[in-house]
């Protein structure tokens, strides 16, 4: 038994890793999650060589990716959220898989980098306008989808737009990614949700406690965990944590998925690349891995339709 009070049941032993924490408070009528995001945001950036804008805002998009998936509850349940705007990153999009892993691309790589401020880019400048879609496999007959336009293209307000509009859960969401010298050095978000019950004291709490509160990327670099970010925001002596997991950038792309796309494609399609008489070359998007097809293989694709 562990006398770590910010130790939680599936976090890792090294709490710099990426993982997420999920607590209740205020009698459990909020609901709060924090997650470190480092290593994916990071491993996103050396996959797609991304700008630092593209980095900033592909960061924050799988960080909020992240936060709203954690209500998925089973091995099959997938969610994918796109962004589409007409600034120039063009838009992302991002799978996240039960478990917390996942996996996203942003439409165009290089994009210019503007700031706020020294230190603060603009991301609002590489998204522009546009609209945030989040649709979520849960095993139903229809996948449930939801959109909304964006408010300001900085991601975390839009997260919590939609959860609010398209969801009707009313949300308090931050999001951050560090950069040092175009790499990741810190990136993670913290998430509140009110819960059925809730009314205007709890309301007007999370306000008051979101106004000013430091930015979660600073707060990483100064050594707060997850669980400590919870604490700080709630404030909370009766906050109940419930449980931690990992989580990763984990592409699940292989030569058979692949392989499986082009013997689905039309007889006409397959005669065409045949007729090339050149291998065929496939790209993951979401990893870029490249997989390359003979063009035995592809008749044998079109001999057995």
């Amino acid at each position: 038994m562990t006398e770590n009070p910010y130790f939680v049941e599936g976090m890792p032993e090294d709490i710099t890793r990426d993982h997420i924490v999920r607590a209740q408070a205020l009698g459990g009528l909020v609901k709060c999650s924090a997650i470190r995001t480092t290593a994916a945001c990071e491993t996103a950036r050396v996959l797609h060589e991304t700008t630092p804008a593209a980095t900033a805002a592909l960061g924050r998009f799988i960080t909020g990716s992240l936060l709203i998936s954690e209500s998925m509850k089973r091995p099959t349940d997938t969610q994918t959220t796109i962004i589409r705007g007409d600034g120039p990153i063009g838009g992302m999009t991002c799978v996240t898989d039960f478990g917390f892993k996942c996996r996203a691309y942003p439409v165009e790589n290089n994009v210019p980098t503007e700031y706020h401020k020294p230190g603060k880019i603009n991301v609002g400048a590489a998204i522009g306008k546009g609209t945030l879609t989040v649709v979520r496999d849960l095993g139903l007959k229809d996948p449930y989808v939801g959109s909304v336009e964006l408010i300001s293209g900085e991601v975390a307000e839009d997260f919590a737009c939609y959860l609010l509009k398209s969801e009707q859960v009313p949300s308090v969401v931050a999001l951050g990614v560090l950069l040092n010298g175009g790499k990741v050095v810190h990136a993670g978000g913290f998430m509140a949700q009110l819960l059925p019950g809730a009314g205007e004291d709890e309301i007007s709490y999370l306000e008051q406690r979101a106004a000013g509160f430091p930015e979660v990327s600073f707060l990483l670099s100064e050594g707060f965990s997850p669980a400590q970010i919870i604490d700080l925001f709630m404030g909370d002596p009766d906050l109940k944590y419930l449980d931690a997991a990992e989580t990763a950038f984990e592409c699940t792309c292989s030569r058979e998925r692949m392989s499986a796309g082009l013997a689905a494609l039309s007889k006409t399609d397959l005669e065409d690349l045949i007729s090339e008489g050149k291998p065929v070359e496939t790209c993951c998007r979401f990893c870029n891995k490249k997989y390359v097809f003979s063009t035995e293989e592809m008749a044998n694709y079109l001999k057995n339709r």
